[in-house]
């Protein structure tokens, strides 16, 4: 019996060739399958949520005030604390020289907390830097005490004696859009599909 020359299949490299291709154009899919499905700006507003609650934990064990740092601009996101205590004892000199500085912060007992404060990059796992995933962006975002911020980096302050600076942050990924709320007094972070009414 001789068997035939032009015998059909594949060989072991068409195959993997084959195999490349697919993963390949699956890979170049999938940004584009979290943008429909919302599944990008979903994931990275609930990591944003757990990282803020876990800084609000963290400013009240370690005593020492921290910051979620929102770049608006570069789409991502990471959290500073003091090197120090700080306190808000004596009064700086020069009032209008401090709303000179922090001319978008209207609290004047905030801005002088952060004429005194060197904050730091801190270092955890939970709140490394990390930048929002695909077509992800920062929508409008709200901090208690500051205008509407649509660019820039926005900070959310979180306080030693278990306080938080209220803050709505839209996370937004075409038409999905999903609002981040902390809660001032219980570091309570939601995340809700939509926009939220803003409330001081």
């Amino acid at each position: 019996m001789t068997r035939n020359a032009t015998a059909q299949g594949f060989t072991l490299l068409e195959l993997l060739v084959v195999l490349s291709v697919i993963a390949l154009l699956a890979g170049l899919a999938a940004p584009a399958v979290g943008t429909i499905t919302g599944a990008n700006a979903r994931k990275a507003a609930n990591e944003l949520a757990g990282s803020m609650r876990y800084l609000y934990d963290t400013a009240a064990l370690r005593h020492a005030t921290c910051r979620m740092a929102l770049d608006m601009d570069a789409k991502a996101w990471w959290a500073e604390c003091s090197s120090a205590d700080v306190g808000i004892a004596r009064k700086p000199e020069d009032d209008a020289e401090l709303a000179r500085r922090f001319s978008g912060e209207k609290n004047a007992e905030l801005r002088r907390l952060l004429a005194k404060t060197d904050f730091g990059m801190y270092k955890d796992r939970l709140v490394d830097k990390r930048e929002l995933p695909g077509r992800t962006a920062f929508g409008k975002i709200h901090v208690e005490g500051r205008r509407d911020a649509e660019g820039g980096t926005v900070y959310v302050h979180f306080f030693p004696g278990g306080q938080a600076q209220r803050a709505f942050v839209q996370v937004v990924d075409g038409s999905n859009r999903y609002t981040i709320v902390v809660e001032p007094y219980t570091g309570r972070t939601r995340v809700v599909p939509g926009d939220v009414e803003v409330r001081e």
